[in-house]
């Protein structure tokens, strides 16, 4: 690079390689869960006798959990870097489940399985499902605060 110039931007191949070590997180910290589902799943569909309690007449929809967001994790572009499953994931954060939790004005099974069968709205995030919908107060967190001096 002549004298007086500077770059700006990665240098070549560093994107390339930024997307490779997010896909290889990814990768490390979900696909435990993607397989615990489908397993699980499996272990319920099949009658085995600690799932016997529960009902095997309904869909089945699995939920991973994450403490961050794992912002477009849905996205069909990251979908094919996780294990295959049998029965649809959806990943969210702590945040959106205690969200979801407290939705008062529809069953939270019929929300995921309503955005579960739309091609575009089972890829955004699962914030955007709750959004228009009543919300109690989390009593959980009313009692945590309330703890405080």
């Amino acid at each position: 690079m002549p004298a007086g110039q500077h770059h700006v931007g990665p240098q070549a191949g560093q994107g390339q390689l930024v997307l490779d070590q997010y896909f290889n997180m990814l990768q490390r910290m979900l696909s435990r869960a993607y397989e615990q589902i489908d397993n699980t799943a499996a272990l319920i569909g099949s009658g085995r006798k600690e799932f016997a309690k529960v009902p095997t007449d309904r869909p089945v929809h699995g939920l991973i959990v994450t403490m961050e967001p794992f912002h477009i994790v849905n996205a069909p572009m990251q979908r094919p870097l996780l294990p295959a499953t049998t029965v649809p994931v959806t990943v969210c954060s702590v945040g959106e489940l205690e969200d979801m939790v407290t939705v008062i004005d529809a069953p939270v099974g019929r929300l995921l399985l309503e955005r579960d069968a739309d091609a575009r709205r089972s890829t955004y995030a699962l914030r955007e499902a709750l959004s228009g919908h009543d919300h109690a107060r989390n009593p959980v967190l009313d009692a945590r605060w309330s703890s405080y001096p």
